[in-house]
C-alpha cells in the first residue's frame, strides 16, 4: 500500500503535465492557423522523412527553392504547419499580444484580492 500511493501520485502528476503541453499545444496551432500556416499533411514518404527530422512541436526556419519558411511538426497527426515569413511575423504578433492579454488578466486578478497585498481580510 505504502508503495501505491506514491506510484498513484507521480501517474497522476504526469497525466496532469501531458494535459497541460496538449492544451498549450493546441493554443499555438490555433495562433498558427490564424496567422496564415497552412496545413500540410505528410502524404509522401519524402514529406514523412522530412517530418521524422524535425523536432516535434517547435518551429524551425528552413530554406526551400531559395525561400525562407517556418515549419511546425505535429508528429502524432503527420502533418505540419509551414508559413512564410508574413506568417510568421503574424504569429509574433498574436504571441506579443496574447502575453499582454495574460499579463493584464493576471493583474486584474490581484488587484481584486486585497489579502494579495498586506491589508488583509479585516476579520473574513
Amino acid at each position: 500500500m505504502k508503495t501505491l500511493l506514491p506510484l498513484a501520485l507521480a501517474a497522476a502528476l504526469l497525466t496532469g503535465c501531458a494535459a497541460i503541453e496538449k492544451a498549450e499545444r493546441g493554443g499555438t496551432e490555433q495562433m498558427l492557423a490564424a496567422s496564415g500556416f497552412n496545413v500540410v499533411p505528410a502524404d509522401t514518404p519524402e514529406r514523412q522523412a522530412s517530418l521524422a527530422q524535425l523536432k516535434p512541436y517547435v518551429i524551425s526556419r528552413q530554406f526551400r527553392s531559395g525561400q525562407v519558411l517556418y515549419v511546425y511538426p505535429d508528429a502524432q497527426g503527420n502533418f505540419a504547419y509551414i508559413g512564410n515569413q508574413a506568417a510568421y511575423d503574424r504569429y509574433q504578433n498574436l504571441m506579443v499580444q496574447q502575453q499582454i492579454s495574460d499579463q493584464n488578466l493576471m493583474a486584474a486578478q490581484m488587484a481584486s484580492m486585497p489579502g494579495m497585498w498586506g491589508w488583509g481580510y479585516w476579520g473574513y
